[in-house]
C-alpha cells in the first residue's frame, strides 16, 4: 500500500507543479499580454513573454520541488515529461500560426527553467518536509 501511495503522490504533486505553471502561463500570455505573442511582435512584448515564461518554470519547478521532499527530482522530472508531451502536442498538431522554431523555443525555455526552479529549491538550507 505504500508505494501505491507514493506513485499517487508523485502523479498528483506532478499534476499540481504541472497545472501551476500552465495557469501562470495562461495568465501571462493571454491575460496581461493578450494573446500578442508573435514572432514579428516588438520586443518589449517578446522580452515580457520571455520573463513571463521563465517566472512560470521556476515557480512551478520550484513549487514541485518542495511538495515533492526527498523525491524532489523525480517529481521536477514528471513535470518536464509533461511539458515535453504538451510541446509535442501542439507540434503536432501546430496549433497556432507561429512557426515551430518559434513555439519550440518557447516550451525548450519553459521545460530548463523548470528543472532550474527544481534546482534552486535543492540548492536552499531549509529541512525538507516530512516524507511519509
Amino acid at each position: 500500500m505504500g508505494s501505491f501511495v507514493s506513485i499517487l503522490k508523485l502523479v498528483v504533486f506532478g499534476l499540481i507543479g504541472y497545472l501551476v505553471i500552465a495557469v501562470s502561463q495562461t495568465i501571462v500570455l493571454e491575460v496581461l499580454l493578450r494573446g500578442q505573442l508573435v514572432p514579428d511582435s516588438p520586443p518589449t512584448i517578446l522580452a515580457a513573454a520571455t520573463l513571463g515564461t521563465i517566472a512560470s518554470g521556476l515557480i512551478g519547478g520550484y513549487l514541485t520541488a518542495l511538495m515533492g521532499g526527498a523525491r524532489r527530482w523525480l517529481q521536477v522530472s514528471l513535470v518536464v515529461v509533461i511539458l515535453a508531451f504538451d510541446t509535442v502536442f501542439v507540434l503536432v498538431k501546430h496549433v497556432g500560426d507561429n512557426p515551430i522554431w518559434f513555439d519550440l523555443g518557447g516550451a525548450l525555455t519553459l521545460m530548463l527553467a523548470t528543472a532550474a526552479g527544481g534546482l534552486l529549491r535543492s540548492m536552499r538550507k531549509l529541512p525538507l518536509p516530512v516524507d511519509t
